[in-house]
């Protein structure tokens, strides 16, 4: 039936009806648009384009042509979608001058997918649903199901979005005292880097190195716990915590074991134990390949240095983590760094912990970090190749191997192929530890490396595994 023949206008419900309805499709077109586009996963997503103004943006666009649209047909337009498909494009136009204006660069090329994308939809479904306002109870339940769904999200996004207290000395979030308690330092690298680390205790030093989700706070209880015999350094790689990244900087792992050298150099630290996790072991163990003469051992767990195949669940999560719908959850909702965190600690973390942990990730312009490492296992395939190669330089080092059981990331097969790549390894088996497992086994952790540190020999025996 012709618009323009309608015998029975529908009213200003009706028509709220009509463009919410739309909504739902077009903010979903609109979502796919955005992440499916060519960029950086993670780092190069803008964080104006995220779904909490998207969604409300194409919602209220939708409802205001279902109205521009009936009104065109009551004055009896000779073409009201011709001239509703104008004004879409006119508006669209207007956004991306606006874009190109005042954004940064590239925001109207990330942008201009979803636009088009959003005025062609409206442009076909609105006539189609104002002219024909009654649907099937079944379309009707799936689009307030759909629909609750897509303003669930927008809440949900919102909530994720609060602020966090500032901390002292103009520190960009607070550390609570009582959970980490330790003096933040910062040091500017001549590569531009600025770079916050705490640095407690004297004696030997241990440099940790943290994996992502986390920067230096997940090392807060073995350092408490090693710091009256040890210099305990740990730093944020730039893009994490407190650390800032110079102009230019890509983020890669690479860059990151860059940094760290960079760091050790100007502290002028020698003959360290370096005290790796997740991403520290790439991170670290490119380090020790390039200046093997910087340390003296080695401690490693729930980590790897070597390329990994798509085919094995590593190079699976690394394909979904960090593809479209990992970014989609990290940059909307700061939800891999939550859902990381949660999935990889046994015991349930005290929710101020938790919060103090997503500090750093919480601004807009610092979540999309914790999506692209994801990406980076299989992107970085060359750097991993790199460090893989270098690791017999480091054969003849001291190594204890901290090995959390419930960690489906890193099965027992990168266990042996450190234990071969380190003849002269302890190892430690943890039966009811997770990714974390400081987290879940901080106690036993700081007495193992309290027993490790202070062993002149460590010898891989039979008994030496638990």
């Amino acid at each position: 039936m012709d618009a323009s023949s309608s015998t029975q206008a529908p009213g200003a419900l009706a028509l709220t009806w009509a463009g919410w309805a739309v909504s739902v499709s077009v903010v979903g077109l609109a979502t796919v648009a955005l992440h499916a586009a060519p960029h950086v996963r993670g780092i190069g997503f803008f964080p104006m384009l995220r779904f909490a103004v998207v969604a409300p943006a194409c919602i209220l666009v939708a409802v205001a042509s279902a109205f521009l649209f009936r009104a065109l047909v009551r004055r009896r337009s000779s073409r009201p979608r011709a001239t509703l498909a104008a004004a879409l494009v006119g508006l669209a136009l207007v956004v991306v001058a606006g874009m190109a204006a005042v954004g940064p660069p590239g925001l109207v090329a990330a942008a201009l997918p979803a636009l088009v994308a959003i005025a062609v939809a409206l442009a076909v479904l609105i006539p189609r649903f104002v002219e024909r306002p009654r649907r099937s109870r079944v379309g009707t339940a799936v689009l307030i199901v759909f629909g609750t769904l897509e303003l669930l999200g927008v809440a949900l996004a919102l909530s994720s979005e609060r602020a966090v207290p500032r901390g002292p000395g103009g520190l960009a979030f607070d550390i609570p005292r009582e959970q980490f308690d330790a003096d933040s330092r910062f040091i500017t690298l001549p590569s531009g880097a600025r770079v916050h680390y705490v640095d407690e205790g004297q004696g030997e030093t241990l440099l940790f190195l943290h994996g992502n989700p986390a920067w230096s706070f997940q090392w807060r209880d073995l350092i408490r716990g090693l710091r009256g015999s040890y210099r305990c350094i740990a730093l944020d790689y730039p893009g994490f915590g407190l650390s800032e990244a110079p102009a230019g900087f890509g983020f890669t792992p690479r860059e990151q074991s860059l940094v760290v050298e960079e760091f050790m150099e100007r502290l002028q630290l020698r003959e360290v134990t370096l005290v790796m996790q997740d991403w520290g072991g790439p991170v670290g163990l490119g380090l020790a390949g390039r200046r093997p003469e910087w340390v003296r051992q080695v401690v490693l767990g729930s980590t790897w240095a070597w390329p990994t195949s798509r085919s094995e669940p590593r190079g699976i999560f690394s394909a979904i983590a960090g593809g479209p719908l990992g970014e989609f959850v990290q940059v909307n909702f700061n939800g891999f760094a939550a859902f990381g965190l949660k999935n990889g600690v046994v015991r349930e973390l005290p929710e101020d912990v938790l919060d103090t942990y997503l500090r750093p990730f919480r601004p807009l312009e610092r979540r999309g970090i914790a999506a692209f490492y994801p990406g980076r296992i299989l992107a970085d395939a060359a750097y991993f190749a790199e460090v893989e190669a270098a690791l017999p330089r480091l054969a003849g080092k001291r190594a204890l191997l901290l090995w959390a059981l419930q960690d489906q990331g890193f099965p027992r097969t990168d266990l042996e192929r450190f234990q071969a790549t380190f003849p002269r390894h302890r190892t430690v088996e943890l039966p009811h530890a997770n990714h974390f497992f400081f987290e879940d086994t901080s106690a036993q952790v700081v007495s193992e490396l309290q027993a490790f540190l202070s062993s002149e020999a460590s010898v891989a025996t039979p008994e030496g595994r638990r």
